[in-house]
């Protein structure tokens, strides 16, 4: 069993000099961004990280640290300035995206384009594009009141889904069956929506996959294809992920194909992409993507644990401008399934040691500390704690890690 580290290095790796102390900036400093900050530092990178919270776990870790919010564009391109940065990143997170595409354009490094952000950030800006194009996705259409609502439902049908347009991770996100539910339902998703606008989304059924890809010259590089795992109706939370996806050649094909065609029609040339599909009886047809790595422990554990890709070493090396080669991945087994609980006061954890100690358990993490208050499960935000295992296969990762988590009892005082 490895833990994720709670120290730097002691020393540089040996190919530290290739990278010349370039200083990259780190967009967040949470759990997922920590591998990140690691690797720059064994890179023989600078890592200048910035996030709201001065007591994030990452923010020790880094050789300069800014509590400055991840999307206050002015104040991180302060930073930048400040440090003449040589590249920016982030891990898993949506709304970055942005500052980072107004960084790279304002100070001439690499990234997407504001506009290309925009379309990646923005759900309904999205499914737009994905209409523009021509590409398989469900039929949407965006709406503020319940007058609206109820017209967009009598075209696209029930059941449907509604998604605030410029939130994440689940939040305000709800299948309505009925009508008498669409009253309720709008006000569940607009409380979330900065905007006010719900985006009305075509009910699509079947096996939910991502795909994690890296971008080099305009043409798509799938590094790992993951099989999701969700609570289903009504709200659609990510439970689990295990990769390899197990897929046939021609859906594996007909995946790939519109991996390439999602990310020319989004204008991400170069960088990382996460992009989710449900694989249904006419084919994959999309549901988002992002312009970025994968979160929920994907692609900051989970890749390298699987295909021995470092990911994220290519990710920041051209961030900076280094030319990188196309990853090249040995697929092997590994799954990450996360613990809730139900609402109430959280007393504690009991058998995360017996987990841990489960042969093939990489890391038990948990996501919650006693005295805090647990609201149920409603986002990916509630889910208390992660188990991440690896296996010789898809099956015997899923199998290890389901049986470290059902060793792991949540303790919560209603």
């Amino acid at each position: 069993m490895t833990t994720a580290p709670d120290s730097l290095p002691a020393s540089p790796s040996p190919r530290a000099a290739d990278h010349h102390g370039r200083r990259v900036l780190v967009l967040g400093a949470s759990l997922l961004q920590v591998p990140m900050i690691h690797r720059a530092r064994d890179l023989g990178m600078r890592p200048v990280v910035v996030d709201m919270d001065p007591s994030a776990p990452g923010a020790p870790l880094a050789e300069e640290f800014h509590a400055v919010s991840t999307n206050d564009i002015e104040a991180v391109l302060a930073v930048a300035r400040e440090h003449r940065v040589d590249g920016v990143a982030t891990v898993g997170t949506d709304m970055p995206v942005r500052t980072i595409a107004a960084v790279a354009q304002a100070l001439g490094l690499p990234g997407v384009s504001p506009a290309t952000a925009l379309t990646c950030t923005d759900k309904a800006v999205m499914a737009q594009a994905f209409a523009d194009s021509a590409l398989p996705h469900p039929a949407f259409t965006t709406v503020s009141g319940l007058e609206g609502l109820e017209e967009a439902v009598a075209q696209i049908g029930l059941p449907c889904i509604l998604k605030p347009p410029d939130s994440s991770g689940s939040r305000g996100v709800v299948q309505v069956s009925s009508a008498a539910q669409l009253p309720t339902a709008l006000d569940y998703t607009r409380g979330v929506s900065a905007s006010g606008q719900v985006l009305v989304e075509e009910l699509l059924t079947g096996p939910e996959i991502s795909c994690e890809v890296l971008c080099i010259a305009g043409t798509a590089h799938v590094v790992a294809l993951t099989d999701k795992a969700t609570t289903g109706a009504p709200h659609f939370i990510e439970t689990g992920h295990t990769q390899p996806a197990v897929l046939d050649e021609p859906t594996t094909e007909a995946v790939t194909h519109l991996v390439q065609d999602t990310v020319e029609a989004t204008g991400i040339t170069d960088g990382p992409a996460h992009i989710e599909m449900i694989l249904t009886e006419t084919g994959p047809r999309l549901v988002e993507l992002g312009a970025r790595m994968a979160g929920d422990f994907v692609a900051s554990h989970l890749v390298p644990l699987t295909t021995g890709v470092d990911f994220i070493g290519l990710v920041l090396r051209q961030a900076c401008g280094e030319p990188i080669d196309p990853p090249t991945p040995r697929p092997q087994g590994g799954a990450v399934r996360f613990l809730d609980a139900p609402q109430g006061t959280l007393c504690g954890f009991h058998g995360l040691t017996q987990a841990r100690e489960l042969p093939g358990v990489q890391e038990v993490i948990p996501l919650a500390r006693a005295g805090q208050h647990i609201s149920g499960l409603h986002s990916s935000t509630d889910r208390v704690g992660v188990v991440i295992a690896q296996g010789k296969d898809h099956n015997d990762a899923a199998r290890v890690c389901e049986a470290a988590r059902n060793l792991i009892t949540v303790e919560v005082q209603p």
